[in-house]
């Protein structure tokens, strides 16, 4: 129903999304300030209304498909993830365009106007942090502790601090570290007076942490689960993965080969992982790896719970890539702070020595080039995704045409006209998801009585793969799911 510029009205609440049926009908669980008095938005549904009372929400991690929607929840709800993914969903809303769907975090407080809801002036009222829950213990440093409680602009906050916390109301949870293409991906289980009922999340086996995944397949199994929900992105991918490690050395190869010319980096939005990858390749080649804003704030909110991950105000390889543009708020302050340290670079200075970087961007920033005009025969490295639509395989022909234009060599780009990557150029990009054979040995593992399959196109084809080891129930919308 929705794309780019066709969204949810933000002016109407939870109308929008009630009428086509994109939130579940369950009354108590939603922000009051989104049912205006003017319009039944329960009136919408074409399905029957169930009265609900949530204890938690389990957020396996920080991605926006598994969390934007926590959005329209009351904020009273507690919702359990882990510390990274809470400080990277935080960094992700405070960098982003104010949107009513990407209120995960925080919510900002709206008042009827007529015939409208809008937002509430800062002098009104203040943001509403959510409350967060972690499952393990996690002490927080001070500087920690001040970005979490932080508000953007000028409007404040009413923070709350998170706390440890192994039940949702009267059940007990357990939560596993899994390897997926964004930090601090979680798996979880819960106990119920049935047995065990274990979620996975978004995970994968050829990740480079993926022994956390085979770990929590291992400890799920111990629990003799009663059900696994599992995700299904790729069940229909049987080929073998392309490893963490493979799309290092391919593009490390690549790099050596285009010495003395830009080298341009797309991998998808928060892939933090493979950012790190690329700086490991810039460290070793000798060139700065040139970041945006928005994924040097991710980063150093990140290095706050995950010391291991470098801080890009003082390390060596990173600086921040200043884009032609105004900017203001957190971006403003991060901007100078960089620019104090000698941190930045701009489009001229690239072009000047443009063997020195490797620049990362995506197709939705490939503008740039306009200001840097980098010289022909330089690489633009895609390490993202193949396109799986209509849609996705115009924006790859456009892509191309800048590509074109600028005489930059394309390596990993998918075919415009088939969405696939061409057979020599593969192996630049890793699936955040487990493939098939991957999915049926996590499956056979665990060894759940029923398998609920989820996030998936393809739920059928669980039944073949894994329905001769356990019970395969596909839901339906709307349809309870009764475990016996």
């Amino acid at each position: 129903y929705f794309e780019e510029y066709l969204k949810p009205r933000a002016s109407r609440g939870l109308a929008d999304l009630f009428e086509i049926g994109l939130l579940p009908p369950l009354r108590g669980i939603y922000r009051n300030e989104l049912e205006p008095s003017w319009d039944d938005v329960w009136a919408r549904l074409r399905s029957e209304i169930k009265d609900t009372h949530l204890d938690a929400v389990l957020l396996s991690h920080a991605h926006l498909d598994h969390s934007g929607h926590i959005s329209f929840l009351n904020p009273d709800i507690p919702v359990v993830c882990s510390s990274t993914t809470a400080f990277l969903a935080k960094a992700i809303q405070d960098s982003s365009k104010g949107d009513f769907e990407k209120e995960v975090c925080y919510t900002l407080p709206r008042e009827e106007q007529g015939r409208l809801l809008t937002s509430r002036t800062r002098q009104k009222s203040a943001s509403t942090q959510r409350q967060f829950c972690f499952p393990h213990p996690t002490l927080l440093s001070s500087k920690a502790q001040a970005f979490w409680h932080k508000a953007i602009g000028s409007r404040e906050m009413r923070f709350k601090h998170p706390i440890a916390s192994t039940k949702a109301g009267n059940l007990k949870i357990k939560s596993f570290p899994v390897d997926h293409s964004i930090y601090g991906a979680t798996a979880f289980a819960v106990e119920t007076s049935r047995g065990w009922v274990v979620y996975t999340g978004d995970l994968r086996l050829h990740g480079k942490t993926g022994h956390k995944t085979r770990k929590f397949a291992e400890e799920a199994a111990r629990l003799q689960p009663l059900a696994l929900l599992s995700e299904g992105t790729n069940i229909d991918k049987e080929e073998e993965a392309t490893t963490e490690e493979e799309v290092m050395h391919n593009a490390w190869q690549k790099v050596k080969e285009a010495e003395g010319k830009l080298i341009v980096a797309d991998f998808g939005p928060r892939n933090l992982e493979r950012l790190l990858t690329f700086r490991q390749i810039a460290s070793e080649c000798g060139r700065a790896l040139a970041i945006l804003s928005k994924d040097a704030y991710l980063l150093q909110s990140l290095h706050l719970v995950m010391p291991e991950i470098p801080d890009p105000a003082a390390d060596d390889t990173l600086i921040v890539y200043e884009e032609v543009k105004d900017v203001s708020g957190w971006e403003k302050e991060l901007i100078t702070h960089y620019k104090d340290k000698g941190k930045t670079v701009q489009p001229i200075d690239m072009r000047r020595d443009e063997g020195n970087y490797i620049l990362c961007l995506s197709f939705w920033d490939i503008n740039e080039l306009i200001d840097i005009k980098p010289s022909k025969g330089g690489l633009y490295i895609y390490s993202s995704s193949e396109a799986i639509d209509e849609e996705q395989r115009f924006d790859i022909k456009r892509l191309r045409q800048w590509l074109d234009h600028f005489g930059l060599c394309p390596v990993g780009v998918p075919d415009p006209e088939t969405g696939k990557v061409a057979e020599d150029e593969q192996g630049f990009h890793s699936s955040g998801h487990a493939s098939a054979s991957e999915l049926s040995e996590l499956i056979e593992v665990i060894n759940p009585r029923i398998v609920i399959p989820v996030h998936t196109e393809r739920p059928e084809l669980f039944l073949p793969k894994v329905g001769a080891q356990s019970q395969v129930i596909i839901p339906e919308i709307g349809q309870p799911i009764r475990l016996q």
